[in-house]
């Protein structure tokens, strides 16, 4: 799920979050021995108050010394960092449905993780309820929202910009009290980057593309955003004439797509995006002209080789994973 897309769940849950304090139904996820826990856990955290001071792009913030009870309230790129990091949050923002709450790709790491979901989330009662002790939001929201998660728990307003992926990272290993894993983590991307940038250099001349399949229309985006950011940024792969013009998310035709004839393509396909109609992606790839594009007819089309929920570039879990599908089906 890209950007924009989460940026509107975050605006619809957040809406329903503090518009108002009425007695709205507790999410029905949340088991009563989930409640409960959350009761012994409040008794427990008042007995300690120490704290200390951390930075973060140039902000200082006072939070617990160990923090028990964190909310990751629309902080998606901070929630691809903990399944990077293998921590498992408190609570966070549902991507997802009651059913499945957060993209398979977060594995076992929310399997206890309470989910707020955006239509059952419906007061501030429900986040006080929950009592966390930190929050970890975004900087998409406005100050007024943030005032009013202060009052409830010390709130770090996360970046959501690409280039901060470090400092995000960084930002959480500091909190978790794993910095040293996050510097390794950091520096094992870098070396790897290097790697494969060099064995990639062949591909010099080729042209690759990724495409975003939304609302049965072929999306392109500006070389610095979701898979362009590691693959003409990162590795260095040449950034298509079609790319260089691109200056925000961009429909594309057929026609349009047939002209620029790229060697190698990468396509990025929810469901969710397309109206739960699988149709659309078969009737796209069975068309004549896809099928006269040189990638589909050297079978260099990738989908979903990079899972579409994925942050993209924006985290370090993004940027992993498009350094490592992109190793495996150029290489």
């Amino acid at each position: 799920m890209d950007k924009a897309l989460r940026s509107s769940l975050s605006v619809i849950l957040l809406t329903s979050l503090l518009m108002g304090c009425g007695s709205g139904p507790a999410n029905e996820s949340v088991t009563l021995k989930q409640t409960y826990t959350i009761a012994a856990d409040k008794e427990q955290s008042s007995e300690d108050n120490a704290v200390r001071t951390i930075n973060y792009l140039g902000q200082s913030y006072t939070i617990p010394a160990e923090p028990k009870r964190i909310l990751f309230l629309s902080a998606f790129e901070l929630m691809e960092d903990a399944v990077l990091m293998g921590y498992e949050p408190y609570a966070a923002s549902a991507i997802g449905d009651e059913k499945e709450p957060f993209p398979g790709f977060f594995g076992k790491v929310t399997s206890k993780t309470i989910p707020l979901l955006s239509d059952s989330a419906d007061s501030m009662e429900y986040v006080l309820e929950l009592a966390p002790d930190l929050i970890l939001s975004t900087d998409m929201e406005t100050t007024a929202v943030l005032e009013k998660l202060n009052k409830v728990a010390i709130t770090i307003p996360t970046s959501h910009h690409g280039p901060n992926w470090e400092k995000n990272l960084e930002l959480l290993g500091e909190i978790i009290g794993e910095q040293q894993k996050a510097k390794q983590l950091i520096a094992a991307y870098k070396k790897d980057k290097i790697e494969i940038a060099s064995r990639l250099s062949q591909l010099s001349d080729q042209n690759v593309v990724s495409i975003r399949v939304r609302g049965k229309e072929m999306m392109i985006y500006p070389e610095d955003l979701f898979l362009n950011d590691v693959l003409y940024g990162e590795i260095g792969l040449t950034v298509p004439d079609i790319i260089k013009g691109t200056k925000q998310q961009t429909v594309i035709s057929l026609e349009g797509l047939y002209d620029a004839d790229p060697d190698y393509i990468f396509v990025q396909f929810d469901l969710y995006e397309n109206n739960m109609d699988e149709q659309v992606l078969k009737e796209l790839t069975d068309s004549p002209i896809w099928k006269g594009l040189k990638a589909a007819r050297e079978g260099r089309v990738f989908v979903n080789a990079v899972d579409p929920l994925i942050m993209g570039g924006g985290t370090a879990y993004g940027r992993m994973s498009i350094l490592k599908a992109v190793e495996e089906k150029l290489s």
